[in-house]
């Protein structure tokens, strides 16, 4: 305030010779001065544009508009605003920037909430006095290699901690039929998971738990999931986490530490479709990594089915170990009745043989002694042909025996139950698909006789 010479203060009656909207004290600053000197000190504090870095905020609510206004805004590690400042995009700039990031792919948008490198001119806006800064180009690599770094800063600290292969080191279950989900309810992700996990035919239970899988409120929403499953993991198998495609910073919002490091921890193999098959995540790193919701439902019914062909096939070998065990013990059964009657027939043979010797050995001169003899012999020959008779009847007992085993198990009985045995070229019974590629001429033996077939391959 500069101290001068008292004037004459008009009355309210008399007419002002002033210009309307100007101050009666020459020296004053007036409103208009005031902007355009503050303007002038700007442009000699910054002279050229300069590279400003910031995330987009309320940039949403005038998208539709030629001119966008929005902030610039910074966060601290807490997630807490620190500071803004206003900026201002020019229709034929905009244009300029959004042909630049298509150019690059279109890996994003300018929308809120992305980390941004904007090359800026500082400067007042006279008219309103409105400190803000201009927007002149964009630095689309900065956007694209903070995320980046951001992802691999976060996997080389779970790594070093030792903790980044525990989910994916739990072993898959064989039959993971319980699944948890977690996703945005109703979403195309939802929908491809459900679809594919019903269209697969078998009885996969799913329970899905909603969350944001885009902008501030992924973190929270999807640690909320996990924790609500971590809770009840004696109810699931596996749990599936997925998001359908789009830019590569609304998939950024899965590179989060306290996200990575709940799935590392988390009890139960957790499996991420994220994105299209070029996307990568942190909890593709993480996790059982099926890049998209589809492949990532295609892997739980893939492992099903490899369960399904495993009993399949196991039970087949079974089978066929038990007709052979079968047909086995059929012939030894054959073996051991012909040894048993080749031993009996060496056994009488052998007894008239020395019957015979003994008669021829005996001189006539102990012709009264043999008569004495005669009447042990007698005695002996009664008892041992009844010894023998014992023996064949306990040996035929038991070759009946094993003759009605051999008929309760025979194949043709189990034929004659509807079942079929199939025989390739050589009479061998088929146990593989494999043995039987497409072409393969079978027989097929039933209960009313055989049947010729034709393989045309193995089945899925």
């Amino acid at each position: 305030y500069r101290e001068k010479a008292p004037s004459p203060i008009p009355l309210a009656t008399e007419p002002s010779a002033e210009k309307p909207g100007r101050s009666p004290f020459p020296d004053d600053y007036t409103v208009e001065r005031l902007n355009q000197e503050a303007a002038a000190a700007l442009r000699r504090a910054f002279p050229a544009a300069v590279w400003l870095t910031g995330e987009i905020s309320s940039f949403n609510k005038s998208a539709h508009r030629k001119h966008v206004g929005f902030k610039l805004v910074e966060h601290d590690e807490g997630g807490g605003e620190t500071a803004q400042v206003n900026a201002i995009l020019f229709a034929g700039v905009r244009e300029t920037l959004e042909q630049k990031i298509r150019d690059a792919g279109d890996p994003f948008r300018l929308e809120d909430e992305i980390s941004v490198r904007l090359l800026v001119a500082v400067e007042i806006y006279e008219s309103w006095g409105q400190y803000r800064v201009r927007v002149d180009d964009i630095d689309v690599g900065y956007t694209l290699g903070e995320a980046a770094r951001r992802r691999e800063e976060i996997i080389r600290k779970l790594t070093v901690e030792g903790i980044a292969e525990n989910n994916r080191s739990l072993p898959m279950p064989l039959l993971p039929l319980r699944v948890g989900l977690i996703t945005s309810l109703g979403s195309d992700a939802f929908n491809d998971v459900k679809r594919t996990l019903e269209e697969s035919g078998f009885g996969f239970q799913v329970t899905a738990h909603g969350a944001r899988v885009q902008g501030r409120s992924t973190e929270p929403s999807v640690l909320n999931g996990l924790d609500w499953f971590r809770e009840r993991s004696d109810r699931f198998d596996v749990v599936l986490i997925c998001r359908g495609g789009g830019s590569r910073t609304d998939l950024a919002w899965f590179d989060n530490e306290k996200i990575g490091r709940a799935v590392a921890n988390f009890p139960l193999p957790v499996i991420a479709g994220i994105g299209h098959e070029q996307d990568s995540s942190v909890l593709d790193a993480l996790a059982r990594s099926a890049k998209t919701p589809t492949a990532a439902a295609m892997l739980l019914v893939e492992q099903v089915g490899a369960a399904l062909e495993a009993v399949v096939e196991r039970g087949g070998a079974i089978l066929g170990l038990a007709m052979a065990m079968l047909q086995e013990e059929a012939v030894r059964d054959r073996n051991r009745a012909g040894r048993l009657a080749r031993a009996t027939r060496n056994l009488l043979g052998n007894a008239g043989t020395g019957l015979r010797r003994l008669s021829l050995g005996i001189p006539k001169a102990a012709a009264v002694r043999l008569a004495g003899s005669r009447v042990e012999l007698g005695r002996a020959r009664g008892q041992l042909v009844p010894s023998v008779r014992r023996l064949l009847a306990l040996a035929t007992e038991r070759i009946d025996g094993r003759e009605l085993r051999l008929r309760l198990s025979d194949p043709a009985r189990v034929v004659e139950r509807g079942f079929a045995v199939l025989r390739i070229r050589g009479g061998k019974v088929l146990r593989h698909p494999d043995d039987a590629p497409e072409g393969t001429e079978l027989t097929a033996q039933l209960s009313g006789g055989r049947l010729g077939l034709r393989s045309t391959g193995k089945e899925e």
